[in-house]
């Protein structure tokens, strides 16, 4: 397991007038330092009117806008073949009516220690013939006029999140032989799945291409603004077109086994501007921290919390360290084909705080939150390497307060009205680590079985699916 180090460098620079507020603070993380890994830097305390000026190794980054005024964010990639060793930050930031204050600090970019895999495919992937050759050749050409084209304003909104709930049978930068040849480093992550799995896009974004590929089968390409483009690669059916806008969670295809590939599987790869980066990498920021606004109380995660003209809940399930849980559905009856959403409750009713890991992608959810199912286990997580990182957020419920989120997901997909049924519910975030020498100090872990939740559906005719919420 690659281990998800959080590395961050806090720097401050000093106000431009003794009587002027403090300066404008910079945060620089990322999961690690390493070829392959993407880096965020954040600024707060800014000049609005102008954004921030820093280079990595004399390479310029650009900077957007945050939520808040005087706040800044912006991106650096550290490439497969990125040199080892320091690089350098160059910095130049200004308070609110003040001069740049400019700044230079070093970064140790350490080996990452990329393995070697020996794989066999068919040999006409290897050595092509000359019209595949040439088709090869011309696809490559496309898709660098493709990448010149890319969205310069952000299109995602928040957090990414895996496309798929599949564990890593391939790693990011692996060096590759195949068929005892060597070959280019693998780019991308190699994600489990069975043939047909639905393929998810993981932020908000426009799809470049849709198309079958020689080496990579049949491939969607999504542009999400500001330099970031990532790919699906060896799919059964392609879902979209270019030019398509599409949402965190939509749909974009199938799990296949199409182009250069041993067995099914889904080939999921990153682009910050040139550079090649672990995926993983940008799951790892909390980027709703950053550019969603908080709700003014933690604990309630949804509009439908304490409404009264919800639907009576049933009673709670009995305690498992220390908490209990109950869910409803959003309203009474739902029309055949709709999206059920359920309003699920946690609640501490002792007398000490308790702290709880909540995953905060609805998609991933069903992970902990399974409805009608059984929970999954800690190596279907996405990257098992992140998922006390990456996945979750620490929630604090104090003593006689109650979490309140909605769900209306599977595993499988959006949660749909077919018949009037009942759902039996389970919460366990004991599902997210592999052992009790994983748990952090402090974390509730356990299981609870909630009493089951009755959905109503009319027996009008059947509506249209809605469409899926991210």
């Amino acid at each position: 397991m690659i281990a998800a180090l959080a590395a961050v460098l806090l720097l401050a620079c000093a106000p431009a007038r003794a009587s002027a507020p403090s300066g404008p603070t910079l945060e620089v993380e990322a999961r690690a330092f390493h070829p392959g890994e993407l880096i965020l830097l954040s600024v707060a305390g800014h000049d609005a009117k102008a954004p921030p000026e820093a280079s990595l190794n004399g390479l310029a980054l650009e900077f957007f806008a945050g939520p808040a005024t005087g706040t800044w964010l912006a991106f650096a990639g550290l490439d497969l073949d990125f040199s080892t060793g320091p690089a350098t930050l160059e910095t130049a930031l200004r308070a609110p009516g003040g001069r740049p204050a400019r700044a230079s600090r070093t970064l140790h970019v350490v080996d990452a220690g990329f393995p070697v895999a020996e794989l066999s495919v068919n040999q006409k992937f290897v050595t092509p013939d000359k019209s595949d050759a040439e088709r090869a050749e011309a696809e490559a050409a496309r898709l660098h006029q493709l990448f010149s084209k890319t969205e310069a304003k952000r299109l995602f909104d928040g957090t990414f999140a895996s496309p798929i709930p599949g564990a890593p049978t391939a790693r990011f930068g692996e060096r590759r032989l195949f068929n005892g040849q060597p070959r280019a480093p693998h780019s991308g992550m190699d994600l489990r799945a069975k043939t047909g799995v639905p393929v998810r896009a993981p932020a908000a974004g426009k799809v470049l291409l849709a198309d079958p590929l020689f080496y990579a089968g049949n491939t969607v390409i999504l542009d999400h603004g500001l330099g970031l483009t990532s790919q699906y690669a060896h799919l059964s059916q392609i879902g979209v077109k270019p030019g398509d806008m599409v949402k965190k969670g939509q749909v974009i295809g199938k799990v296949g086994a199409t182009g250069r590939v041993t067995g099914p599987h889904l080939h999921w790869a990153l682009k910050f501007r040139k550079a090649r980066v672990d995926p993983f990498s940008l799951v790892y920021f909390d980027l709703d921290a950053r550019l969603k606004a908080r709700p003014a109380d933690p604990l309630k995660r949804s509009e439908l919390c304490g409404l009264p003209e919800l639907p009576p809940a049933r009673g709670w399930s009995k305690a498992s360290g220390g908490l209990r849980a109950r869910a409803r559905p959003a309203k009474t009856v739902f029309a055949p084909g709709e999206i059920v959403s359920l309003l699920v409750e946690i609640q501490n009713p002792g007398k000490k705080a308790a702290f709880v890991d909540f995953v905060r992608d609805a998609a991933l959810r069903p992970l902990v939150l399974g409805v009608g199912e059984s929970l999954r286990a800690y190596e279907t997580l996405p990257s098992s390497s992140t998922a006390s990182g990456a996945l979750t957020e620490q929630v604090k419920i104090p003593p006689g307060r109650t979490l309140c989120f909605e769900q209306n997901r599977t595993a499988e997909g959006p949660l749909l009205a077919l018949e009037t049924t009942s759902y039996a519910l389970a919460y366990g975030t004991e599902f997210l680590y592999p052992s009790t020498s994983t748990v952090r100090a402090g974390l509730w872990r356990g299981r609870l079985a909630l009493p089951p939740v009755k959905v109503s559906v009319s027996t009008g005719p059947a509506e249209s699916p809605s469409p899926e919420s991210p």
